[in-house]
């Protein structure tokens, strides 16, 4: 092999090796953090809202990101820091400083969550697929599938992607959050389900046919919240 090949070789590897030490670096950089009780993630998540409202614009996305490695990566962890059992949780009246442009409540920490942009779109879309899955609707911030469906439809590609990665029980689960309430056979919930269905058709027959099948069994349920 000549000189020349070899140098070739060398640059190629040099890139592959640099961009997966970068991806893995991100990743790394955007992991959920631990905690030693509930308590202790509900207070951080607020303290770093906080911060991520009131902020700079150089330090808006460090904030942003703490308060997003802090924020519940599955249903039953939002359920115990915003719902409500046999007490308030701990955020259950909690509310941010200020009002945001959300797909929810626009004084919540969900609504904040929900229109972060300083994320990168796989980690954020993952972490708000993994918060749905099984969730159910209660009467207080637990609902609407914390704004996801809105994002299917605003975002459809990359809300699609994330989804499509999940197991078929896991993706109608979520469907079905979008749409729970207590009487979910109304005109509103039909006419989002029509706007919503050609969108996700156009960009994944899967998840077109799974949005039909958790769609059409929560109608014909008779639900008593």
């Amino acid at each position: 092999m000549s000189y020349e090949n070899h140098k070739i070789i060398l640059s190629i590897f040099l890139f592959l090796f640099t961009i997966n030490v970068c991806i893995g670096q991100t990743k790394n950089y955007f992991e959920d953090y631990t905690f030693e009780s509930i308590q202790v993630q509900a207070d951080s998540i607020h303290q770093f809202v906080l911060k991520a409202m009131s902020a700079n614009t150089n330090d808006k996305n460090k904030w942003e990101r703490k308060f997003f490695c802090a924020f519940p990566n599955s249903y039953a962890i939002m359920d115990s820091i915003f719902g409500f059992k046999e007490k308030p949780a701990p955020l259950y009246h909690s509310k941010i400083p200020r009002k945001v442009s959300s797909y929810v409540s626009s004084t919540s920490h969900i609504g904040f969550f929900s229109q972060l942009t300083s994320i990168p779109t796989d980690q954020y879309y993952n972490k708000y697929v993994n918060i749905c899955i099984d969730g159910y609707w209660q009467a207080d911030k637990i609902r609407i599938a914390f704004g996801f469906g809105l994002h299917l439809f605003y975002n459809t590609k990359p809300a699609c992607k994330a989804l499509s990665r999940k197991s078929n029980s896991e993706i109608k689960s979520v469907f079905r959050f979008i749409f729970d309430g207590p009487h979910p056979d109304n005109d509103q919930n039909r006419h989002f389900y029509k706007l919503l269905l050609p969108l996700i058709k156009a960009e994944n027959q899967r998840l077109s046919k799974l949005l039909t099948l958790a769609f059409n069994k929560l109608m014909e349920e008779n639900h008593g919240h």
